[in-house]
């Protein structure tokens, strides 16, 4: 049932809890904050009104009589990631200038937490949603939709977003990474993935198919773990994948931490790198300029992410027209690993 909406926020009220249980407003905040304060008929007729309307009390005492908000909610899968800090200064970059602050939260990549992080910041007179994910719990797409506010998916791009959407597109960033291998002459390439977000690293895989396909080439090397994509990883599953395919001239790791665990493995065992096998990454990290070889990866424009989605979302604040990007291009990084 569509509920009367708070002026200038789209949001369910009180008033339209109370509306629909057919009881005062009073009462629907008493129950909601004193539940052993009303008979248990009541609190069951009142729980069912909040549960169809989608209402979340809003917690925030002096923005009740507002409706206008200065603070984004920003849920990021960590706060300690290197490109994850670069996005954050982007957007601050933007929107603080603007006169909006950002109230920041890490999921640790689990639906659960990202919709129990949103669940709180909702109970805020918030301005903007900005995630840095593209996946959600059904929970999660449900209390989005009731929010009505300006939301912004970021890291990635992906077909159907619910609203803002500025990120690379994995799949086109692994195609060239594979074309830029088959080009100086490997043809037996593999693919290692770890536990990193399930549809970044199906996106990934898509790019790496797609390349070998179009060139005629065996789509049969790639191995996966559950495990977190690091350097005992990739050095734990380097002996599988030479076992496995002993033929392989080149592999590309879904992350630059698994590619210098894998080289650090080949070391161990004498394997040379390039020579006997070209190890890539994805990320650009630091540690992907420092190690021997130097590794051939993917740079991602954090940054320039986190401006862009932060015009966005000022664009939509103040009621300006704007029109969905094309995906941020990534960045091919040549060194020595190739």
């Amino acid at each position: 049932m569509e509920g009367k909406k708070r002026r200038g926020t789209g949001r369910v009220t009180l008033a339209d809890v109370a509306k629909l249980a057919g009881v005062g407003a009073m009462t629907v905040s008493r129950a909601l904050r004193r539940p052993d304060m009303v008979s248990e008929k009541l609190k069951d007729k009142i729980d069912s009104a909040v549960a169809e309307l989608g209402y979340v009390p809003n917690s925030s005492a002096s923005a009740l009589a507002s409706a206008s908000s200065n603070v984004v909610a920003v849920v990021t899968s960590s706060l300690a990631d290197y490109g994850n800090a670069e996005t954050i200064a982007g957007l601050q970059e933007v929107l603080i200038p603007a006169g909006y602050q950002l109230m920041l939260a890490e999921s640790q990549n689990q639906e659960e937490r990202e919709q129990q992080l949103l669940e709180t910041f909702m109970s805020y007179n918030l301005a903007a949603v900005i995630l840095f994910d593209a996946r959600h719990s059904t929970a999660t797409y449900e209390l989005l939709a009731n929010a009505h506010l300006p939301i912004a998916e970021l890291g990635a791009a992906v077909e159907h977003p619910l609203d803002i959407n500025i990120g690379i597109d994995n799949a086109a960033a692994v195609y060239a990474l594979t074309e830029h291998l088959i080009a100086l002459g490997y043809s037996k390439i593999g693919l290692m993935c770890a536990a990193q977000r399930q549809w970044v690293s199906q996106q990934r895989l898509r790019g790496w198919h797609r390349a070998l396909l179009d060139n005629n080439m065996s789509t049969t090397r790639v191995l996966g773990s559950y495990a977190a994509a690091n350097f005992s990883t990739g050095a734990a599953l380097l002996p599988e994948l030479v076992l496995n395919w002993p033929d392989m001239d080149a592999l590309i790791c879904s992350s630059d931490e698994l590619a210098c665990g894998a080289l650090f493995e080949c070391q161990r065992r004498k394997i040379r790198v390039p020579k006997e096998l070209a190890i890539v990454g994805f990320g650009n990290s630091d540690v992907s300029k420092v190690c021997f070889p130097p590794l051939t990866t993917v740079a991602v424009p954090h940054r320039e992410i986190g401006v862009q989605a932060g015009k966005a979302l000022l664009a939509r604040l103040q009621d300006e027209a704007w029109q969905p990007q094309k995906p941020i291009t990534s960045i091919l990084c040549k060194r020595e690993s190739c």
